[in-house]
């Protein structure tokens, strides 16, 4: 088996154990939604993003670890809100994000890219590298998307970064 094929087999079990949280949070809390589960296995780590319509605050955190506490029994859990480079996984994440740039992964391919999100459907989500024209544009099925995260320009801190000699 190659590091490709392994790269596959570890996204279908962080989507798996994603589907195993979800339902052990749904009957405690069920306004939570399981947005983002990253396994990170050389260190043992689950790390579980949620969110909710009033949005999420320490006492959240709590109790979904609390809930979820027994689907990773033999792992490490960190649980925290999204951020504001917010993982991107269900379709009305996408249909909120239309316009706004990303970084995704998907199948077949062993980089991210950064993306325009451009329109989403039922079938998947439609993406344009960042700076092409429409003519680039491609349309990425929801199931072959491995992780994508918003993309967040800061003009404050990318001067910052370009100071201390970053890119």
């Amino acid at each position: 088996m190659g590091p490709f094929f392994m790269a596959e087999r570890h996204f279908d079990r962080e989507r798996a154990l994603h589907d195993r949280i979800q339902a052990a949070l749904e009957p405690a809390l069920p306004q939570i939604e399981v947005i983002e589960v990253e396994l990170n296995e050389p260190q043992e780590k689950v790390t579980v993003y949620i969110d909710s319509p009033t949005g999420i605050e320490l006492g959240d955190c709590e109790a979904v670890t609390h809930a979820i506490r027994e689907t990773c029994p033999d792992h490490e859990l960190e649980v925290s809100s999204p951020g504001i480079e917010r993982p991107l996984r269900a379709p009305g994440h996408f249909r909120d994000a239309v316009g706004a740039r990303a970084r995704v992964r998907q199948q077949g391919r062993h980089k991210a890219s950064v993306v325009e999100i451009v329109q989403v459907d039922d079938a998947g989500v439609t993406v344009r590298p960042v700076g092409a024209d429409d003519s680039q544009s491609r349309m990425i099925a929801f199931n072959e998307i491995v992780r994508c995260k918003l993309v967040v320009e800061d003009p404050f801190a990318a001067a910052i970064n370009k100071k201390r000699g970053g890119s």
